[in-house]
């Protein structure tokens, strides 16, 4: 029987899995150097939704100082391990070390899984650190090589409204095809009524730093756009997206059905 790709991926969402990358990694702490390797392994404990690296203690410049307590996988029963959950909310067995470099302390900032394939490797919070793949900032967290963005010009109508209030409508949206997230739809700045600035921000490995847009009388942080985004964003410069989740979007006179992600309860 034929099996669905996203099925596929699926069946190993509960395993601690990696991946070797054949990147130069450079971390650094408030400016010394940790780990520099092309030996590293992109890491996805169980559950978690994107990856960090592993990189092997031999590229360590840091010191690993152990925490104490082992950490283990009961610790965190959640289903779903996304972005906003840390990275000390660990998923499988291990130990947990601080990371020192010079005199500043990643606290916690390291993680051994007790699986033999991780023998001579540590994962690294890639919050506590500062991180270039070959001579590129990452931001957020490293891309993974089973996840890509698509930007595709559409003359798709696109209409948005909230609570029946029109807020945005246009016929020459960016459709967003992003993996495993609903396709988002792009709209140019001149086709989208009044929003209030808000000072929330956000990272994407993939897009770079989003600013926030909340609806008057309305949801808040509803919308967002990319004023400065990296090269895979970059055709959505400037354009503004909705959360579907909050708002309602209705593509060639479809009202489409609110999806249930992450995003679903924020600033509601």
């Amino acid at each position: 029987m034929a099996q669905q790709m996203s099925a596929v991926f699926g069946a190993a969402f509960d395993a601690l899995r990696y991946e070797p990358t054949a990147k130069r990694i450079r971390v650094t702490l408030a400016g010394e150097p940790v780990a520099e390797t092309d030996r590293a392994l992109l890491v996805w404990e169980p559950r978690r939704i994107v990856p960090t690296y592993a990189v092997p203690l031999a590229a360590l410049t840091a010191q690993l100082v152990p925490v104490g307590a082992e950490s283990g996988s009961e610790e965190n029963a959640r289903s779903l391990l996304d972005p906003t959950v840390p990275f000390t909310a660990h998923s499988c067995d291990g130990t947990e070390f601080d990371v020192v470099a010079g005199e500043d302390t990643g606290a916690a900032a390291a993680f051994r899984p007790a699986d033999p394939d991780f023998a001579d490797y540590v994962v690294l919070d890639f919050a506590a650190f500062h991180w270039h793949e070959e001579s590129e900032p990452v931001v957020s967290h490293p891309h993974d090589p089973f996840h890509r963005i698509d930007v595709l010009r559409s003359s798709r109508h696109v209409r948005v409204e909230y609570e029946g209030r029109l807020l945005a409508e246009s016929s020459r949206p960016l459709l967003l095809f992003e993996t495993n997230l609903p396709m988002r739809c792009y709209l140019p700045a001149d086709d989208v009524g009044e929003l209030v600035p808000s000072d929330t921000v956000s990272y994407c490995a993939y897009k770079g730093r989003a600013s926030y847009y909340s609806v008057p009388g309305g949801p808040r942080d509803a919308a967002w756009t990319y004023r400065d985004p990296l090269h895979d964003g970059a055709p959505v410069r400037d354009h503004i997206c909705f959360f579907d989740e909050r708002v309602d979007v209705i593509v060639d006179g479809v009202r489409g059905e609110r999806p249930v992600t992450q995003w679903s309860e924020q600033g509601v």
